[in-house]
């Protein structure tokens, strides 16, 4: 069954329109919203983001657009991949079996890698970014790494390794009031069990 997505205006709360994934074979992780409400969301099963936007017919119904990320990449075995909450800047993507970042144009849909080889992102997850500064949510390997991003978006170079709570798998993150909110994934966990958490520490203990 294909995955839906539904379209949101916040103010007053009401449904824009409601659509369905232009393919069978598509796993939608994660999202970020540009300054004009545009969507841009990563295909977990292969190297793309959709772009969901307003088409201006009456209506306000939403339209897909699809940037592959390289048309050679192959099929990704890890089904978890962010794009980091910068709207319009270029999206960064990392692949974390591959420890591979790249770079997405929001405006043109080009992509070009970011040279992340002395990173080692592996499990990369959740990004965050804050000015300058990325923070990469690197789930199983229960790791926060630190880079810092060049002003273009094709260079990070890593600043600091952390570990995280050996009792969690954190899988994405994102900024409000001023600080990092994690969430708890508890994928290690053959069913998963509440309480599910957002934590605002996510140290080692």
């Amino acid at each position: 069954m294909s995955q839906l997505v539904a379209y949101y205006d916040e103010s007053p709360v009401g449904l824009l329109a409601a659509l369905r994934a232009p393919s069978q074979d598509v796993f939608l992780n994660d999202v970020t919203i540009g300054a004009d409400g545009t969507a841009y969301f990563t295909n977990s099963n292969d190297p793309q983001v959709f772009r969901v936007a307003d088409d201006g017919a009456a209506g306000r119904r939403a339209s897909w657009r699809t940037r592959e990320a390289a048309s050679s990449a192959e099929r990704p075995q890890s089904r978890r991949h962010r794009a980091h909450r910068r709207p319009q800047r270029p999206l960064v993507v990392p692949q974390g079996t591959t420890c591979q970042l790249r770079r997405f144009d929001s405006v043109d849909g080009s992509v070009s890698p970011v040279d992340s080889t002395s990173a080692g992102l592996v499990n990369a997850d959740g990004l965050v970014r804050q000015g300058g500064t990325l923070t990469v949510v690197r789930n199983f390997s229960r790791m926060l790494s630190t880079l810092r991003l060049s002003a273009d978006g094709r260079t990070a170079t890593v600043l600091l390794q952390q570990a995280t709570d050996r009792s969690r798998v954190l899988m994405t993150a994102a900024r409000l009031d001023g600080r990092i909110l994690f969430v708890d994934s508890r994928f290690d966990e053959p069913v998963a069990n509440p309480p599910y958490e957002v934590v605002t520490d996510p140290m080692v203990r």
